[in-house]
């Protein structure tokens, strides 16, 4: 596990976080569903999702064994409803997690209309924004004021935050990443997506009014350190947001 700040971790090399003194895994942004509401839009995706998802999830726990896991917003992927094929896949992951953990907690995103729908089967509680003693968790894709936060570590995901490479040549390659800092006396920490297939905003190629979350469009994550996912193998450190924006 790479060491994030004081009772923070990454879990190497997966997109989720372990915070020790809750004991409790942290994932964002799985997006289940995916590839049912491309197909319905013309566009073929393989429906290997959910089945990458699981494995990963084994893979984690392998890794690091805990009580709880905080699943931080979108876990289903359509905004409008709640698709048959959704409401199945959101069933069997919670089903799935139950095996693993005592304690599921979830987060509201932006995506999960009817969630609670599901999360009710479970008696999973749904919260628009978690506190546990000095956390805040929120999904990301609402305004808040992080001057005006008690708490002293706000942990979002939302933004699918990852950054773009480029070859000698020119070849583009993107790598999903965490984004750490500090704003206004608060410890920040933005979560890569959990799905496979969610685009990731590139931090280092678009400009600030461009970010998807509110939240990191009001403060400066150019200072922001970033931990890029080599899928599979390792985590890479880079230099901050804004150094890596000179290399483009």
């Amino acid at each position: 596990m790479k060491k994030i700040s004081e009772n923070i971790f990454a879990i190497e090399p997966f997109p989720a976080l372990y915070i020790s003194d809750l004991d409790c895994t942290v994932i964002a942004d799985l997006h289940l569903g995916y590839e049912t509401i491309a197909s319905e839009c013309g566009v073929f995706v393989p429906r290997v999702q959910f089945e990458k998802s699981m494995q990963t999830v084994e893979k984690i726990v392998n890794k690091k064994k805990t009580k709880r896991i905080i699943l931080l917003g979108d876990i289903k992927h359509e905004f409008s409803g709640t698709s048959y094929h959704e409401y199945r896949e959101v069933s069997a992951f919670l089903d799935f997690l139950s095996i693993y953990f005592v304690e599921i907690i979830i987060v509201k995103g932006n995506h999960d209309t009817f969630i609670h729908r599901v999360a009710k089967k479970y008696r999973i509680e749904v919260f628009d924004a978690f506190v546990e003693k000095d956390y805040l968790f929120v999904h990301g894709h609402k305004d808040m004021d992080i001057k005006k936060v008690k708490e002293d570590k706000i942990i979002m995901g939302h933004e699918h935050p990852s950054i773009a490479l480029f070859t000698d040549i020119g070849v583009k390659e993107k790598l999903r990443c965490f984004l750490c800092g500090t704003a206004y006396g608060k410890e920040v920490i933005v979560l890569p997506a959990f799905s496979f297939f969610a685009e990731g905003s590139d931090v280092n190629l678009i400009p600030k009014e461009e970010l998807l979350s509110p939240v990191l469009r009001k403060i400066d994550i150019d200072s922001f350190k970033v931990i890029g996912i080599i899928e599979g193998d390792s985590f890479l450190e880079f230099p901050s947001v804004g150094k890596l924006r000179r290399f483009v």
